[in-house]
């Protein structure tokens, strides 16, 4: 795309509105999607006595991935050296603790989540020094320019991510602009007046104001609180206070693949009028270095965002909701709890027929279904007879049928949720079940595990670019070469014996070394497999015990290479020992 000299605010506005279009659309589905994820219905006011589309989707995401196995690999296969390995394996632990101590495993977890709701998801990374953050990003605040198009690339041209901030956030974030007093000025005239204005919004709008967390009623209703009476079912919705929300204005950041430069150029605008980056100099603002004043070579043709879809749709970048799936099914498990309630409520409760009597009213019968009551008729034929209705077997079989119909939309057998199954006689039996519903998790765990890839490669180039902190790793001084470090400090003892430190920072590891996700590890649904095929590489020598230790699923696997290490070095010198004395005794015989 090319991107004129002049006139970029209305070029960039232009932009947003095209990129927008479906937004207030979307908005509404995705709040449709989201109350039957939470309540089992479409309204939750009507909330379901038994969600079972919850307990779908979160054996679903549970299944496709988990923060708690998550690993890392990062290597190179042409270059298998013992010096390049031990930087990788260095390299890899240390950006595991980076992103367990940013809680970005745990961001990619709802972001599978609301990604199996909405059918899309994104991650969003801020850098901020040292501390690469990751954020979720909901698809309604997001806007591509070709929704035929399957993922954000050069092919897409454009996109958008709206947000609403504060004129307190606005002013810091123009702090060192020239024009800062004027910029805020004028976006005051941008700002919600009052809280009732935000009932003049539109749905997208009103959506995005309430800080990502969207109302629970369709269509992005509001809460009421009548008469005292608290609306604990729909009323999970931010309050903001009117002070902030009069001071709240929108900001349109848009990322559009410049033609000539070969790279993303961000512009922040608001309003019309107010452009904020891009104006005066455009540039690629994830590449960009504040402190250099430069675009980083590293992170050229990249942007911050990280898509998260386990179920594409071809032609349409949104993707398909699981939710679409199995909401009829959702429908019919609620009609038939209901409609057994009702007839247990009658056993509980039966109507009651009077026969041969005279002068029963409805007030005698009140008295006489309380306790101790009774009725006195004249006629001795008179007859009180209760006439609970009969619950028929099949209305319980009909709800188990539906869950069952539940479970094999989803591919969930009772053996993928850890219950036993009919027929099961043995653990290799059980381990074919396995197997044989697994092929269709994986190719969506697959999905999910480029996208972590993704995310985590990004991660990776983020701490090439910004983190300058030295990383050691430690080798045999034999392989270490020309790169081992001289240690002065007395207090540094090697892990093992004849071990020397090797520092490095990230941007000295080779650029051709990638970083994958090892085996699965990301997908509980794989676990077992993989874990059986390392043991299985071990016996017949492909892999040592160090690539087991890292591989494994164990919290701290380099305290237990040390000490592995150091184990082997104290053998080999009581070998050679017991070698020497050997040679001793035969001198001496």
């Amino acid at each position: 795309m090319r991107i004129p000299g002049r006139g970029k605010e209305k070029f960039i506005r232009e932009i947003v509105d095209s990129c927008t279009v479906s937004q207030t659309e979307r908005v509404q589905r995705g709040s449709y999607f989201k109350n039957y994820f939470l309540f089992g219905s479409q309204n939750p006011q009507g909330a379901a006595i038994y969600n079972k589309t919850f307990s779908y989707l979160d054996d679903l995401e549970s299944l496709l991935y988990s923060p708690v196995s998550l690993r890392f690999h990062i290597g190179d296969p042409d270059l298998p050296n013992v010096v390049n390995r031990s930087k990788g394996h260095a390299a890899a632990a240390k950006l595991r603790q980076l992103c367990r101590g940013t809680e970005t495993d745990t961001v990619i977890s709802s972001a599978v989540c609301w990604a199996l709701v909405k059918g899309k998801t994104f991650t969003k990374e801020l850098p901020r020094g040292n501390e690469l953050k990751s954020i979720l990003v909901q698809p309604e605040t997001m806007g591509v320019l070709h929704e035929n198009h399957g993922c954000l690339d050069e092919d897409m041209e454009a996109f958008t991510h709206s947000m609403y901030i504060t004129l307190n956030q606005l002013e810091r974030l123009v702090w060192s602009h020239p024009e800062r007093d004027r910029i805020v000025a004028r976006a005051k005239r941008h700002a919600i007046i009052t809280r009732d204005s935000l009932g003049e919004l539109t749905g997208a709008q009103r959506q995005v104001v309430v800080g990502g967390l969207y109302p629970f009623q369709a269509g992005g209703g509001t809460p009421t609180n009548q008469r005292g009476i608290v609306d604990w079912m729909g009323g999970a919705t931010p309050q903001i206070a009117p002070a902030v929300i009069s001071e709240v204005v929108r900001l349109d950041e848009v990322w559009v693949w410049d033609t000539e430069r070969g790279d993303w150029s961000t512009f922040q605008q608001i309003g019309d009028d107010i452009l904020l980056i891009g104006k005066y100099q455009i540039y690629n603002a994830f590449a960009w270095d504040p402190q250099t004043q430069q675009e980083n070579p590293a992170l050229k043709g990249k942007h911050p965002f990280t898509e998260f879809c386990p179920s594409p749709l071809d032609g349409y970048f949104w993707a398909q909701s699981e939710i679409m799936h199995v909401a009829l099914l959702q429908e019919a498990i609620n009609s038939r709890v209901n409609g057994i309630n009702a007839l247990l409520r009658r056993q509980e409760d039966p109507p009651i027929r009077f026969t041969g009597g005279s002068g029963v009213n409805q007030l005698a019968l009140s008295k006489f279904k309380r306790p101790g009551g009774h009725i006195v008729d004249g006629n001795p034929g008179a007859k009180i007879e209760p006439m609970p209705p009969q619950i028929s077997e099949d209305l319980w079989n009909s709800l188990h049928e539906y869950e069952r119909m539940f479970d094999d939309m989803g591919g969930l057998p009772p053996i993928a949720r850890g219950r036993g199954e009919a027929g099961v006689r043995s653990q290799a039996h059980a381990e074919t079940l396995v197997r044989m519903f697994s092929p269709r998790f994986k190719d969506r765990a697959l999905l999910i595990e480029r996208s972590v890839e993704r995310l985590a490669s990004l991660k990776l180039d983020l701490a090439k670019a910004y983190i300058a902190q030295k990383l050691t790793a430690w080798v045999p001084g034999e392989a270490a070469g020309s790169e081992k470090e001289i240690v002065q400090n007395p207090f540094i003892i090697p892990p093992a014996p004849g071990m020397v430190p090797i520092n490095f920072t990230y941007d000295d590891l080779d650029d051709d070394m990638t970083l994958t996700v090892d085996a699965h590890s990301s997908s509980p649904a794989f676990s077992a497999e993989a874990r059986a095929l390392l043991f299985d590489l071990l016996k017949i020598g492909a892999v040592d015990q160090e690539d087991v230790l890292v591989r494994s699923e164990i919290d701290d696997p380099e305290d237990l290479i040390a000490n592995l290490q150091r184990r082997r070095a104290a053998q080999a010198a009581a070998a050679q020992q017991e070698q020497q004395l050997k040679l001793i005794e035969g001198g001496r015989r």
